[in-house]
């Protein structure tokens, strides 16, 4: 009993990543057909926040630092900024569409790009499975340990408003935008791990100078100064020896000094 208990847990965990796996080319093949108007515009952008040129972070921080110089003049409302940004993606759903079919109307689809489609569908695809996974392991958490869910809840929302309000928040979004915006082309880049290890250098380096600081503290204190040892090296003349009194007269008046 125990044997054939053992062999149906092993073909179940056997079984997950292939399923897992099947519903990633599943949702990935949905995603290919549901974003096949937006491909002549997805796949530029999608170039642009890998960094496929050069120039591409420059024209990131750009277009970025642009929109929120706007925003920073205009200084509008929440309400309206709200409204503002989705009457932007009303017009995009509606009018982009309309404009692709214009001028992408004898586009020649490649094989390279429809790869590179592929690709970004099965990204698209792996993040929501991410997000998916995240929410089920929240709520795991809520029903298996909720006093761990209330305490990491609570810390990261009182951090969050610890910085909301100690932050300018038109700046804090600008941050936030902009990291967003800069990390895939860090990771197609591969530059995280440089970043982790000039991170873990400088922080070795801060450490070794702040112990060899304190060691030559240490050093100096246990040590005694030339003045010190010019101090304990006087004589002092003892209580015993005679004092000896000399008086010389001059047409001033009359001196008294004392030799030791």
């Amino acid at each position: 009993m125990s044997s054939g208990t053992g062999d149906s847990l092993v073909t179940s965990t056997m079984k997950k990543p292939y399923l897992k796996s099947d519903e990633i080319h599943q949702r990935t093949g949905e995603l290919k057909q549901s974003l096949a108007i937006w491909r002549n515009i997805l796949l530029p952008l999608n170039n642009l926040l890998e960094w496929e040129h050069k120039y591409d972070p420059l024209v990131i921080f750009g277009i970025i630092t642009f929109i929120f110089i706007f925003i920073l003049q205009a200084n509008p409302s929440v309400l309206t900024l709200v409204s503002c940004v989705i009457l932007v993606f009303v017009l995009i759903d509606l009018l982009v569409p309309m404009a692709i079919r214009i001028i992408y109307k004898n586009d020649n689809w490649t094989s390279t790009k429809d790869s590179k489609y592929t690709r970004l569908c099965e990204r698209i695809a792996n993040f929501e499975d991410h997000i998916k996974q995240l929410c089920e392991s929240a709520l795991k958490m809520r029903k298996e340990r909720p006093l761990m869910y209330l305490m990491i809840g609570a810390i990261f929302l009182a951090f969050i408003a610890f910085c909301g309000q100690r932050i300018d928040n038109l700046l804090l979004s600008y941050l936030t935008t902009l990291t967003i915006c800069l990390v895939p082309g860090i990771r197609n880049r591969q530059l995280i791990p440089f970043i982790r290890q000039y991170i873990i250098e400088f922080w070795n380096n801060k450490k070794s100078i702040t112990s060899s600081s304190s060691t030559n503290v240490s050093v100096s204190s246990s040590t005694p100064t030339i003045s010190s040892v010019r101090t304990s090296a006087i004589v002092r003349p003892s209580s015993t020896q005679p004092t000896h009194t000399l008086y010389s007269t001059t047409s001033y008046g009359i001196n008294k000094t004392k030799a030791q």
